[in-house]
């Protein structure tokens, strides 16, 4: 004969199953975002409700989508959506998400076709502009700079996430339409503008320029020395050397991008444009 403590845990585990059961029903619906330098991030267990105003809306209408990771609920350029269904909720008791969600088939179409005939807001765009050097899986050297620019761009994200908005790059591994009418667009598109200025490149001056003869806001920023070439202190072209923000790490760029949005919030968070 069962006692009372044992009773009490019969029941409470009976409890927690049932509302795994439950869960499981209503919750079996996961998202995979794929964003650029090829980083991934996965949104488990939402309804097809949640998935599709939560996730498939936001990504539709303006290419990104917002959600939790770790503490701090974050705004991120996706690339690529994928949707999964599965028989029930994912417990990470069970083993993982990517094992789980492994031959699954791709959903995202059917909520696509949902998606287009809704429209919702979406956090202020930043359009970041910076050359896109190196590569990923080339020479030691190759993968260092692709690497310093990633990780680069991962830092001025994270300041943008910060005030609320989401940062855009254009990313040369995804050229899905006509690149320099894509940039034109986010550029117009954009709430304002952060230009990296390393390196000298033509296209950046390029982009920089057709941002500010829309006009549209730009804070400039540049590390104080070469990606490509270590040791070489960066040049800053014409008269806009007075204005460029130039940091020796990603510590440092964090702080002083930060301080400059700070001290334009207000200009620099204006309605973004729909050129």
């Amino acid at each position: 004969m069962l006692g009372c403590e044992n009773v009490a845990k019969f029941y409470c585990a009976s409890a927690v199953e049932y509302l795994l059961a439950i869960l499981g029903a209503i919750m079996p619906f996961h998202a995979i975002a794929i964003l650029s330098g090829n980083r991934q991030k996965t949104i488990p267990n939402k309804s097809e409700d949640q998935i599709l105003s939560q996730v498939v809306l936001p990504f539709v209408s303006k290419g990104v989508i917002s959600a939790k990771w770790g503490k701090k609920t974050q705004s991120y350029q996706v690339l690529e959506l994928r949707i999964v269904e599965t028989e029930s909720a994912w417990d990470k008791r069970t083993g993982t998400l990517t094992d789980l969600l492994k031959r699954k088939r791709n959903q995202f179409p059917r909520f696509k076709d949902k998606a287009q005939k809704l429209l919702g807001k979406n956090r202020p765009r930043v359009f970041v502009i910076m050359p896109i050097q190196g590569e990923k899986h080339g020479t030691q050297e190759d993968q260092r700079v692709y690497r310093e620019y990633d990780e680069r761009f991962v830092a001025v994200e994270s300041v943008i996430a910060e005030y609320g908005g989401v940062a855009i790059r254009i990313d040369k591994e995804h050229p899905l339409e006509d690149l320099v009418g894509r940039i034109k667009k986010e550029i117009r598109d954009a709430a304002f503008i952060v230009a990296d200025l390393t390196d000298e490149r033509p296209s950046c001056y390029f982009e920089a320029g057709y941002a500010e003869a829309l006009p549209r806001p730009v804070v400039y920023v540049a590390s104080k020395q070469s990606v490509l070439k270590p040791g070489t202190s960066t040049k800053i072209h014409f008269d806009i050397h007075i204005n460029v923000n130039l940091f020796t790490n990603h510590k440092e760029l964090k702080e002083k991008l930060g301080s400059a949005i700070e001290k334009n919030r207000t200009k620099l968070f204006g309605e973004a444009r729909d050129g």
